[in-house]
């Protein structure tokens, strides 16, 4: 009798941890959606990324790249920059980042890639281009284009030579 009551218990718990994980991570992405290009322009970024938490030591940040260059990142664990900076890139980097964009095909991604496993972290992409805006979460069985969009981005990230602190 009292192996079946955990049994239930631990079934009850794992379902209903899920339940709200998912409902967390709704409110997240419509916070993520909204106040940072609120901040930094009055207009939304030309691409936003977010790399979410794992239970293990996943990089979790998220950044957000403006048409005129202006660049905001945020780390929050496991990542070498904690906190909020600031930092610029020209002009010839934007234009790279835009054909990039439509080399990779962005916008014929499916909008989610995911399955039922809570250990994976996600990364979820929001482009502005043109007028045109997409965004897609992965998190299992991603394409190749999209994992070489987010190699993509971090590297462009690694080239960046300064950034400023603004963390109070």
């Amino acid at each position: 009798m009292q192996l079946r009551f955990y049994f239930y218990f631990f079934l009850f718990f794992f379902f209903s941890c899920s339940v709200f994980k998912n409902h967390e991570n709704s409110n997240e992405l419509t916070n993520f959606n909204d106040l940072n290009s609120l901040e930094q322009n009055q207009f939304p970024p030309l691409i936003k990324m977010k790399k979410t938490p794992c239970f293990g030591k996943c990089p979790y940040f998220e950044v957000s790249i403006f048409n005129d260059g202006s660049i905001r990142y945020e780390g929050f664990k496991f990542v070498d920059m904690m906190g909020v900076y600031t930092s610029q890139i020209n002009k010839k980097k934007i234009a790279l980042i835009e054909d990039y964009i439509r080399q990779s095909d962005f916008f014929s991604l499916d909008e989610i890639y995911d399955a039922r496993v809570t250990d994976l972290p996600s990364i979820i992409i929001e482009v502005n281009l043109n007028g045109r805006y997409h965004k897609v979460k992965g998190r299992y069985r991603i394409p190749d284009n999209f994992k070489m969009f987010t190699k993509f981005i971090d590297n462009l990230l690694l080239g960046v030579d300064s950034w400023i602190s603004i963390t109070n």
